[in-house]
């Protein structure tokens, strides 16, 4: 491969989900540590691939284009009280 952006073009969906995954975790699938060298080549990859690919974005990722999207607060803050209030139960004791 002669550049990044060559290499990201031919990288799979499943295969930038799992690099993403170990990025966030440190460790691959497997529970092997990333190395400081792999943990930058995949990050560096990851960036690459969403600037190409990433059509509907998460707050704070890279957008389609190379932009860095970031979300109103105002629409962060109804996503998170929809998430919380669901995944929260509460009991009488």
């Amino acid at each position: 491969m002669s550049n990044i952006n060559e290499l990201a073009k031919k990288i799979s969906p499943s295969l930038y989900q799992q690099l993403k995954q170990a990025v966030e975790t440190g460790k691959w699938s497997d529970d092997l540590p990333l190395s400081e060298l792999q943990k930058e080549s995949s990050l560096q990859l990851i960036l690459t691939y969403q600037s190409l690919f990433n059509e509907t974005p998460d707050h704070f990722t890279i957008a389609k284009g190379g932009e860095l999207y970031l979300q109103k607060r105002s629409v962060l803050k109804k996503q998170f009280s929809v998430q919380i209030s669901s995944d929260i139960h509460l009991i009488d004791l």
